[in-house]
């Protein structure tokens, strides 16, 4: 074998090695597997499933960390819960505390793209639902906006803006504001939800019922929605993506910026598509008479997680990109449900 196979089939092997390393690290989830709602990570390398949380109280809608050191989620029931942070290089300690403070509803954490904040939404009786700042290690939260949220849809990745949307009837859409509480803005004033940033921070995607069904569109940053009152003439207005007579959710970016994963019921039931950002080239990953939902790419783009009611309960999956190579992660008679890697 001459000298330039060797280092060509070398190179191959070193490919895909770094392939595989890139795409085995883990895929954390919430299950009920043990009685109650707790958080999990699965291994893809030796496909083993580990109980990070462990305790009585339930534990779900787990969010990971850019820098994947921490995990942020949800503590206690859905209309009385916290937000906690567990540090995931902590070992056997298991260092694990609470940044929302009082008692509410705590929810839609999001972290920053340096890992050392998190938004959520806090619902505070006499006080409403207001969106909250705080660092990993700070038991002051912050208030973010006077402005009644409904939900934190997501931080930039350049850590300038964080997007929520309002239901409020007099500020009615998705709203951004810079996380030190400066140059709040109204981006649209519609019945606007489900905002999420591309990851190169330039367009917003998002779920609207201003049609009257849910639809996904998208904007350029500095774009106007003609919806606003306020509107200057702009060359740089909100698009329409999809256009179906049944309900569109669930939207995922790919890590390029340059197509979305959502969930569409327009065949009959929850399915999961892609689509380039323009809306062009909509295409059915998935063909199942039950429902599959809750995609969201792998880091390195190459691998979808998702949930699926093949079997009647929800299970995590995997597939590729074009939908090919599904593999079941979960399979037992629990409720497996909010990948995220």
């Amino acid at each position: 074998m001459g000298k330039v196979t060797q280092i060509l089939m070398l190179l191959t092997l070193l490919g895909l090695m770094a392939g595989c390393q890139q795409s085995s690290g883990g895929l954390y989830f919430t299950s009920d597997r043990d009685g109650n709602y707790e958080i999990y990570k699965r291994d893809i390398s030796s496909d083993e499933d580990i109980n990070i949380t462990q305790t009585a109280e339930d534990e779900y809608e787990a969010v990971l960390s850019p820098d994947k050191k921490w995990l942020v989620f949800r503590v206690g029931p859905e209309n009385n819960s916290s937000i906690e942070v567990f540090n995931l290089d902590s070992g056997s300690e298991a260092e694990r505390f609470p940044i929302s403070r009082g008692s509410g509803n705590f929810h839609s954490p999001v972290w920053n793209g340096s890992s050392d904040r998190i938004a959520f939404v806090g619902e505070v009786k006499n006080q409403g639902s207001k969106v909250f700042i705080s660092g990993v290690r700070d038991s002051s939260p912050a208030k973010l906006s006077d402005i009644e949220a409904a939900e934190v849809g997501d931080w930039s990745s350049d850590g300038e803006s964080v997007v929520f949307s309002s239901d409020d009837n007099e500020r009615l859409g998705i709203h951004v504001r810079n996380p030190d509480g400066v140059n709040q803005r109204q981006m649209t004033c519609g019945a606007d939800y489900g905002a999420v940033w591309s990851p190169d921070a330039k367009r917003l995607a998002f779920i609207s019922e201003r049609e009257g069904n849910p639809d996904i569109y998208v904007m350029e940053r500095d774009a106007e929605d003609e919806l606003c009152p306020t509107t200057k003439d702009s060359r740089k207005d909100v698009l329409r993506l999809t256009e179906t007579d049944e309900p569109e959710s669930d939207i995922s970016w790919s890590p390029d910026s340059k197509q979305l994963l959502f969930v569409s019921e327009r065949d009959g039931n929850k399915e999961i598509y892609v689509m380039e950002s323009s809306g062009n080239k909509q295409i059915r990953l998935t063909f199942n008479e039950k429902d599959d939902y809750s995609p969201i790419w792998s880091p390195d783009g190459r691998t979808i997680a998702f949930v699926s009611e093949l079997d009647g309960d929800p299970d995590i999956f995997t597939m590729d990109g074009s939908g090919q190579n599904q593999a079941r992660i979960t399979n037992n008679d629990s409720a497996d449900t909010h990948p995220r890697w």
